[in-house]
């Protein structure tokens, strides 16, 4: 999601820290005894670990927090800085305990809440982040952020998504300005198949941004799916930004559309021209090497049938041996079948033949991941 509403509002809060680093309260209730004078020990411990944690050194960033712990007891700080390192260690566990002792120590600091919230869904812990939720509103009953974190840990339940969806609309009527929680309630009417309405929600959303680009890209991805190029296409024109944080980008899903309509007209015209089929087969075939959806053997259709109308067509050819390569053929037989290919292309287009021998070589069709274990 740019809409990361989870980066979005870890990011506000984080500067929120930062200045508290320099004494300057993040709320009202912040006492003139917590301030921290700017040359002592524990401020530059807390500033040195918040440079670290930035940095991605969340280890040495946890070390730092602790020592700082250890010589102001009562300062909230360490334990915030502490959380936000475990975080980063994925110690979703460690991060919810060291958050509760923030509390303990600042119980009016409402934003401690959400950051306790956070790693509570990380780990599992529904009811304990909402309960956290539920109290940084005791203190401010207008908090849209924590309406929001409500609805994001609800979201991924289905039997509680209509509670989601009042939690996101109360964050908007309190906040219009809050982007992420229209792309998240957005995302809940489309997962339901309500595009009309998940629609609407994205052009508010867009509406409500003074860059007009949250849920752009998000509803013109949706607008693809229904096979409104040409209004995808607008809202690709009418950007003020090419960032995107999605893979693949919205604009080479956009390209990918536009060719294979263009593509598919063509062959309309012309069914048994062999350079449409080869043309088609292409397009069908360009996708993300993560995404296993049969367009491997769906243009592999094309590329056989302009080879039996040409048998001595290169191209044709080519997508063949490029398809069974990208759908992972790695058995004995399939690679023996696919050497065998190779050898016919080598004999109609050897620099093609020795193009996809390197590509065979380091193609990967696929992702590896290392489940995290969250509760520690």
């Amino acid at each position: 999601m740019v809409r990361n509403f989870r980066l979005l509002i870890f990011a506000v809060l984080l500067v929120c820290f930062a200045f508290s680093l320099n004494s300057t309260p993040c709320v009202a209730q912040t006492s003139k005894a917590d301030a921290l004078p700017s040359g002592s020990e524990v401020w530059q411990l807390l500033q040195a670990g918040l440079d670290l944690y930035r940095q991605g050194e969340f280890e040495a960033a946890l070390v730092n927090a602790k020592k700082a712990a250890a010589l102001e007891p009562q300062n909230y700080r360490p334990h915030l800085l502490a959380g936000l390192a475990n975080d980063g260690l994925l110690r979703s566990k460690s991060a919810s305990q060291e958050y509760a002792l923030a509390i303990l120590l600042a119980p009016q600091e409402k934003e401690l809440y959400l950051f306790k919230a956070k790693a509570d869904v990380a780990r599992g812990a529904t009811e304990e982040a909402l309960a956290a939720c539920r109290k940084a509103l005791e203190i401010d009953p207008n908090y849209a952020e924590a309406y929001a974190e409500m609805g994001e840990t609800l979201i991924g339940i289905d039997k509680r998504k209509a509670e989601a969806i009042a939690a996101f609309q109360t964050a908007i009527k309190l906040n219009p300005g809050y982007l992420g929680s229209y792309e998240s309630l957005a995302q809940i009417f489309a997962s339901a198949k309500d595009e009309k309405t998940a629609e609407k929600v994205y052009r508010q959303c867009i509406a409500a941004d003074p860059r007009r680009m949250c849920g752009r890209f998000a509803l013109g991805r949706m607008l693809l799916e229904q096979g409104r190029l040409a209004e995808a296409r607008e809202l690709w024109e009418g950007r003020t930004s090419d960032d995107e944080r999605g893979r693949p980008m919205f604009i080479e899903v956009l390209k990918r559309a536009e060719n294979v309509k263009l593509a598919s007209q063509q062959l309309a015209a012309h069914p048994d021209d062999p350079e449409r089929l080869v043309a088609m087969g292409f397009a069908v075939l360009e996708g993300d090497s993560w995404v296993v959806d049969g367009r491997q053997e769906k243009a592999l259709t094309y590329f056989t049938k302009a080879l039996k109308l040409k048998p001595d067509h290169a191209r044709a050819q080519y997508g063949i041996i490029k398809a069974h390569i990208e759908a992972g053929d790695t058995t004995k037989k399939e690679k023996k079948e696919l050497d065998l290919e190779l050898a016919r292309l080598r004999k109609l287009d050897p620099a093609l033949a020795d193009e996809l021998t390197e590509y065979r070589k380091s193609y990967t069709g696929g992702l590896i991941g290392i489940p995290v274990d969250r509760n520690q």
